[in-house]
């Protein structure tokens, strides 16, 4: 069980980090970098 309460942690994680990186790559699109 503990195993897959870190493996749910790493994949929240994970897309808070996309997500992250999406705000990023959409903000650099918009303002033309």
């Amino acid at each position: 069980k503990s195993g897959m309460i870190a493996g749910i942690k790493v994949e929240e994680e994970i897309i808070r980090d996309l997500e992250r990186l999406d705000i990023e790559i959409y903000v650099r699109v918009q303002h033309g970098y």
